[in-house]
């Protein structure tokens, strides 16, 4: 009986770190993250703001500035080297097989020129179609996204548009070309609960029907719970804890994740009192030794401070960087 085949992830990154030259000497913002989305999938990837996470997304959509510089010792999409493209097929790639929704819909579109002509310029830039035919795509993209009056919404300018038809926008022209991989950035940081709620059901939709991985970027533990298949958690540029959805919310494997949960409301117990999570990113110029969470965690001892504790596995598709986990284990057996 012949093995069944394993379909290749359609994202690999093995290694990646990524560095930026300052005035103040060499910033490490990104340090050995691994990574991997199958076709389909959502990846949460999850933390606070400073933990790299915006880092990551544009590392991967080649869109950092030239002050960075990028090493890994793998970065594939769909078989392809990443880290050897030429600029002009990194630019083919870009907006139509990988494409990234923005968190600020304010700042990526551009203010002085109308929505359709914006979503007929993505479409045209890869596609050698008449313009009409562009336009009539584009009026259709965005009716697609639920924006009501799509014909009279594209001839406006995006300061015509409330934050969430703003939104819905860049999501239309992002998904113009069916990618096969969704970056999306924290697109739904500026929205309104309401807003929020509609935003998050239409790329999951979207997504489903056009069979698009998602790289889902929140620092918010409820998105990841509603929007996320697997979960990766980032702390001061590197990975802490990797783990499917379920198993990560029913068993956190790292103090910082426990953290995160005990500061949402809505996970925790009625009457129960909220464990926020003290103090504050480290700068990237001044990390602690050790463990980089150890100042904010309470369960740090002394080789926390003195010994970086690698990702291992704790269990079948969870891993964490933490010398204590498993985390029950042994603050059960302390007690």
């Amino acid at each position: 009986m012949t093995a069944p085949l394993i379909a290749e992830p359609l994202l690999v990154a093995r290694g990646l770190s990524v560095t930026f030259a300052t005035e103040q000497g060499p910033l490490r913002a990104l340090d050995a993250v691994d990574l991997t989305i199958a076709a389909g999938e959502t990846l949460a990837v999850v933390g606070e703001s400073g933990s790299g996470k915006s880092v990551l997304s544009l590392a991967l959509m080649g869109l950092l500035p030239p002050t960075a510089t990028i090493e890994a010792e793998e970065l594939r999409f769909a078989g392809r080297d990443l880290l050897h493209l030429s600029r002009h097929d990194r630019q083919a790639l870009r907006g139509c097989e990988m494409a990234m929704i923005f968190q600020e819909p304010a700042t990526a579109l551009n203010p002085v020129r109308r929505i359709g002509d914006q979503i007929v310029e993505a479409i045209r830039l890869h596609e050698d179609i008449a313009p009409e035919i562009a336009r009539k795509r584009a009026v259709e993209a965005l009716a697609a996204t639920g924006i009501p009056a799509p014909e009279e919404r594209a001839r406006a300018y995006p300061h015509q548009l409330s934050g969430g038809m703003r939104q819905r926008a860049l999501i239309a022209m992002a998904l113009i070309h069916r990618p096969r991989l969704l970056i999306a950035d924290e697109p739904t940081t500026a929205l309104d609960v309401t807003v929020q709620a509609q935003i998050l059901d239409l790329i999951r939709d979207l997504a489903r029907e056009t069979g698009t991985a998602t790289l889902f970027i929140t620092h918010d533990m409820g998105v990841v719970a509603e929007m996320a298949d697997r979960v990766t958690v980032l702390y001061a540029g590197r990975m802490v804890e990797t783990a499917p959805a379920p198993a990560l919310f029913a068993g956190p494997e790292h103090p910082y994740t426990l953290g995160l949960l005990g500061s949402m409301p809505q996970m925790n117990a009625r009457g129960e009192p909220m464990l926020p999570i003290w103090g504050t990113v480290p700068d990237p110029r001044q990390m602690p030794p050790g463990c980089h969470f150890h100042p904010r965690c309470p369960f740090a001892g002394a080789q926390c401070r003195s010994d970086r504790p690698a990702l291992r596995e704790i269990r079948a598709g969870q891993a964490s960087a933490c010398h204590f986990a498993p985390l029950l284990e042994t603050l059960g057996g302390a007690e």
